[in-house]
């Protein structure tokens, strides 16, 4: 029963450690989801210059189906859009822990540059 209680106890600490290891950037998380919020409530209204703003942000942390966006209108279609959606909440998860930076110059993809 000692034994039990003494493995317990370890496992206890050791994932309280863990957790504390994290180092989550609470202002990087509040910026990046509120950009994944504009663009989840616009992507059937009006994809505008706030709309691309916002994918250009989430495309240089996150994976961003760019390539399919190259369509005569240039928009970000709905279904690739919930597919991208779904690798957004996974790679934050995979890398909240990271204590991810804000960026000071963005990578803007081929699909919203200007000629």
């Amino acid at each position: 029963m000692n034994k039990l209680l003494i493995i317990s106890v370890f496992i206890f600490f050791r994932s309280f450690g863990q957790q504390s290891d994290c180092q989550e950037n609470l202002k990087f998380k509040e910026i990046f989801f509120c950009h994944v919020k504009y663009v989840e409530n616009n992507i059937n209204l009006s994809q505008d210059a706030r709309f691309r703003k916002s994918v250009i942000f989430i495309s240089n942390y996150a994976p961003v189906s760019v390539g399919k966006i190259m369509n005569y209108a240039r928009t970000y279609p709905n279904g690739v859009f919930k597919e991208d959606l779904k690798n957004w909440f996974k790679w934050y998860e995979e890398n909240k822990c990271k204590n991810i930076q804000l960026k000071n110059v963005y990578i803007i993809p081929e699909a919203y540059r200007t000629s």
